[in-house]
Parts: structure tokens; sequence; C-alpha cells
């Protein structure tokens, strides 16, 4: 029997991108993608599948290898599935049923659909689906293909929820069908593998899928430290590339007795000279832990603040995960131990409006003046069906009329509209913070900066012919462009339509050219712009890049491959560069 584990499709049917994200709140976006997610609890269940059953057990990523419908359709008639098991989202549920649906057609698939739209949606998903999985569902799954009674399996619907699995009982997820190596997040500086230390959280902020769907209980369980580290030892023995770990579960440190614990381990096992990141709640951080942690190889925290407002927050049920005093306080202590920071922050969530939102966008400019927020992540909060936000906007009539299901992405696209606070302004609200953010990282990077390229640019000549690709957030394009001024260089920029206004205001920028909408990609790029753009002949294409290596800026690089420029300038975070050519 053959069983094939997929995730999403990964091209829609009008050429967005997905990036999907497992138990938060997927997007698409034009072109081409620099993010991938590793599905881990598809991944468990693969490996659960080929240690417990004698089956033939293939994934398959359609969002990694971005495969549309006819790509992803073309893949399975290779592997003829028996059993096709499928993680869904309300962005992605369109094109996912539509493969379910050929698969059935065509080879009599048995198909298994879990994740937060199906689990939102089960009497739609079932239309096409044969089961839907609620919860946890890597046992549920494998009960139903060992060929248990539907009716007696808990968590395959309409029955109730699985109790909640021992996550030590799961063997590691699936690394021989896809290479972990290959999941790339392009705000981690360095090539990490995203792992998961513990599963659950005990909160239940209104608009988290993970919260209300995948668990819909208070919980948080972590792994055996000695397991983790076991794990990041055979991955760094399989990719000696390998350069850190992303610990992305829903919150890596809530008991600070754990913290320490797999620190210490990491260290004892001398793999502490990896670089380590964690998704993190700002106000479960001790100063003991946070050390440990940093003298284990922690560089980089991720913290979920969403709003500044205390109104706002109680509306959105965060609970004791807001304290912005204690955020302040624990970003102080972090960077005095040389951490970095990246914060998730989140405009139009219920409760809000133009005042309460405003509060969030003055605490990102004030955290990022002071070099307390390095990087930073701004959502519009989006109501995922089957969250208690969506059932809130449902009952309240906030929800606008939406085309389809995929107009729930947070990537900017707005579904809410209150009274008080209209669609258009929360809109504004979000680019507003955005602005907040990289008017106060201008202030507080420019020393730094400015030393390196200082240092890096001793290699342009004055007046040299330079072209910037916009392929990072709007400081360091500002303080780049300025520093290329500098060396008395003639600066053009290449940016998307929704950007052109800010450079084309910029006084050091001599001529700005519009890429259109979407990604950098060698494959959309406009012909009549190429030609443009290698008519002018220049002596450097300059690319700013947020991390330090060159996973999720190739696309970048081959966009200025076709301009031919004479060479080709990556330029880094702290001003330092390398020639890419």
């Amino acid at each position: 029997m053959k069983i094939v584990v997929a995730n999403s499709v990964g091209v829609d049917r009008n050429g967005f991108h997905m990036v999907h994200v497992p138990s938060r709140w997927s997007l698409g976006v034009r072109n081409f993608t620099n993010c991938a997610y590793y599905p881990w609890e598809l991944a468990y269940t693969s490996s659960l599948l080929k240690r417990e059953t004698p089956y033939d057990v293939k994934m398959l990523d359609g969002v990694r290898a971005a495969w549309d419908f006819d790509a992803y359709f073309k893949r399975l008639c290779a592997e003829k599935p028996d059993w096709l098991v499928m993680e869904s989202s309300s962005r992605t549920i369109a094109e996912d049923l539509r493969l379910a649906a050929a698969a059935k057609k065509e080879f009599g698939t048995r198909t298994i659909l879990a994740g937060q739209h199906p689990m939102a949606e089960p009497e739609e998903t079932l239309k096409i689906a044969d089961y839907v999985c609620i919860g946890e569902y890597e046992y549920s799954a494998l009960d139903l293909i060992r060929g248990k009674d539907p009716k007696t399996i808990p968590g395959v619907y309409p029955n109730g929820r699985a109790g909640l699995l021992d996550i030590d009982s799961l063997p590691f997820p699936e690394d021989e069908d896809v290479r972990r190596i290959d999941y790339h997040e392009p705000n981690c500086r360095y090539r990490q593998v995203q792992m998961y230390a513990s599963r659950g959280c005990p909160r239940r902020c209104n608009f988290c899928a993970a919260a209300t769907l995948y668990y819909d209980e208070l919980n948080w369980r972590p792994r055996n430290p000695a397991s983790v580290v076991r794990e990041i030892r055979a991955l760094k023995e399989k990719y000696p590339e390998m350069e850190g770990v992303f610990f992305d579960e829903e919150t890596h440190n809530i008991r600070k007795s754990f913290n320490i614990a797999l620190a210490q381990a990491i260290r004892a096992e001398g793999l502490d000279g990896l670089k380590y990141e964690a998704m993190c709640e700002y106000a479960s951080f001790d100063e003991e832990a946070f050390a440990e942690m940093r003298r284990a190889g922690y560089y980089k925290i991720r913290v979920g603040v969403e709003t500044a407002s205390d109104a706002v927050a109680q509306h959105m049920t965060l609970g004791k995960k807001h304290d912005i005093a204690k955020l302040r306080r624990m970003l102080t202590f972090g960077k005095s131990l040389g951490m970095t920071f990246y914060g998730t922050f989140s405009m139009g969530g219920l409760g809000s409006s133009e005042e309460e939102d405003q509060k969030t966008a003055d605490l990102i400019g004030e955290l990022s003046g002071k070099g307390l927020l390095d990087e930073i992540q701004v959502s519009i909060n989006t109501p995922q069906p089957g969250t208690d936000f969506y059932r809130t906007a449902l009952k309240e009539s906030y929800l606008r009329p939406a085309g389809d299901w995929a107009d729930f992405d947070g990537n900017g696209h707005v579904v809410v509209d209150y009274p008080h606070y209209k669609a258009d302004r929360i809109q504004s609200m979000f680019q507003k913070a955005l602005s907040a953010f990289d008017s106060g990282k201008k202030i507080s990077a420019r020393e730094t900066f400015m030393a390196g390229a200082e240092r890096s640019f001793e290699q342009i000549p004055p007046d040299s012919r330079v072209l910037v690709l916009r392929s990072v957030r709007s400081w360091m394009v500002l303080l780049l462009v300025e520093a290329l001024k500098r060396r008395q260089a003639r600066v053009d920029a290449l940016g998307q339509d929704s950007v052109l206004p800010e450079l084309t205001a910029n006084p050091l920028i001599d001529r700005s050219y519009s890429y259109g909408d979407g990604f950098f990609s060698a494959r959309s790029a406009p012909a009549p712009l190429v030609s443009q753009l290698k008519e002018n002949r220049y002596d450097f294409a300059v690319l700013p890049m947020a991390n330090n290596h060159l996973d999720g800026y190739q696309n970048v690089r081959e966009v200025a491959r076709l301009i031919h420029p004479k060479r080709t300038l990556g330029v880094y975070p702290d001003g330092s560069a390398r020639f890419l050519d």
C-alpha cells in the first residue's frame, strides 16, 4: 500500500506562492518566496507511519518545491497513492481540496485532511475528503491507515479529540524524503534547521489557531532535553554546513527549569558552537535562564508582543503574556548579554482602534530607536476560521464580505471592518507600524552600519554607477544609499511599486525603477525593464541581505545577473560586504 503525506499546494491558480505556517496563519506572495517553514506535524506523521506500518510512505512538499496544481498532480501520478494525508489552512484550502479531489478521481485515493481549516470547517472539507482529523493528528491518522473503525478513533471527526499526546513517544520528524536543511526562514541569520523542543501553550490568545484548534486546552509539554540534543547532533552530523537551530514551536520558554536543563545539555554535548534562535514569551523570561541560554549559544529571541495597548490585550485575551514593563526590562537585560531580538506585532485585533494601535506603532519606534528591537514582523490580526476571534467577528458582523477563503491572509490583507475602525485605516496603521520600525532602526543602526560600510565600500571607486536592489527593510536601504553617496557613487534603485514613492522621494537616489508587484524573480522580471537596466552598464549591483548566507537571496542574485553588472556586491546589516560573483 502506498501512502503520500503531503504539504499544501505551493502556488495557487492566481500565481501566489504560499508561505504555509502550520499552526499560525498562512499567506501568499507574488512571484517567489524565500521562506519555507518545515511542516512539522506532517513530518512527525510521516516518520511515525514509517516506524509503525509496513507500508510504502512518501512525504512530498509542494510548498517547498513551489508546485502549482498541475505540477503537484503530475508528481502524485508517479506515486499513485492509496492514501493521501494533507494539512491545510484557509489560505490554501481551495487548491488543496482540488488536489485531493483529483487524486480520488484518478486513483481512488482515500484522503485525510487535517490542519487549521479542516478542523474549523470539517463538514465543508468532508464534501471531498474522506476523513478530517482534529487536534493533534499523528496517531489518529495512523489508526485510520491501520484500518481501525473510524467511529472508534478519537480525533477523527465527528468524534471528540484524542488526549494530548506524549511528544517523547514520537520518532524524530521526517528527514529522508525532504531535507530539513533546505527549509529556510529568511530572518534566521545563519543556516539553521527548524526544530521543536516543546509543544503547546498555556495561553489562549483569541486569534491563535494553535490554542483553539490544535489543542483547545491550555497545555505546554517539553521534550526530554537529552532527546533534543540527540536530534541536534544527528542533524549536524548529517548536514556539516548546518550553523544552528531555530526552535520554532509556539513557546520555547514556559518553564525555567527546562530552558536551563536544555542549555546545560547543549553545552555538555559540545554543541554550544552552534547558533540558537527561539520563539519565546517575554513575560516568562527569567534572568538566570536567559544567561544560561546565552552561554549555550542562543543568539536571537523572537517574542510575540502583539500590542502595546492594555485595552486591546484584554480583548485579545493575551492574559499574563502582556506586560510591557517586563518587555522593556527583559530586552534591556538580554541586550546586556549580547542578544538579538525579533518582535512580532499585529494591527487590527479585536478591541483595537486607530488610537490604540498607534500605541503599538509608538512602542515599535521607541524600542527600535533605542536599539532594543533588531528585527520585526507586523501582521494584520486575521480572524482565522475556528479561532475565538473569528467567532466573535462573525457574531458582531465585523467580517467584510470575502471573495473566498484566500482572503484570510495576514500579509497585509484586512478582512475585518469595525464600525469605529475601517479596513483602510487598519491597513494604514499596518504601514505606519513598519515605518516606525524603519525610522527607529535607522537611528540605532547608523553608527555600526556606516563604520562597516566605510571599510567595505573602499572597493567602489568614486563616480561608479551603482544599482541598489531593494530586497530588505527600508532602514537598511536608506543607510546603504547614504554610504554609497559618501563614496561619490551614482546610485539608482530598483524596487516594487509599493516602495517606489519612498525611493523616488530620496534625493540621494538618481533614478528609481519600478519592478512591479511581488518579490524579485528572474522568471517574472519584465523584459523591457531588464533591457533598459542592461543598457545602463552598471559598475556594481548592490544587494542588501538580512542574513549572513545566500539562502533566501538567490532570487535577487539571479535578477542582478540579468542586468549584467561588472560586479555584484552583497551587503549585510552591519555594513560588511562581500562580492557575490
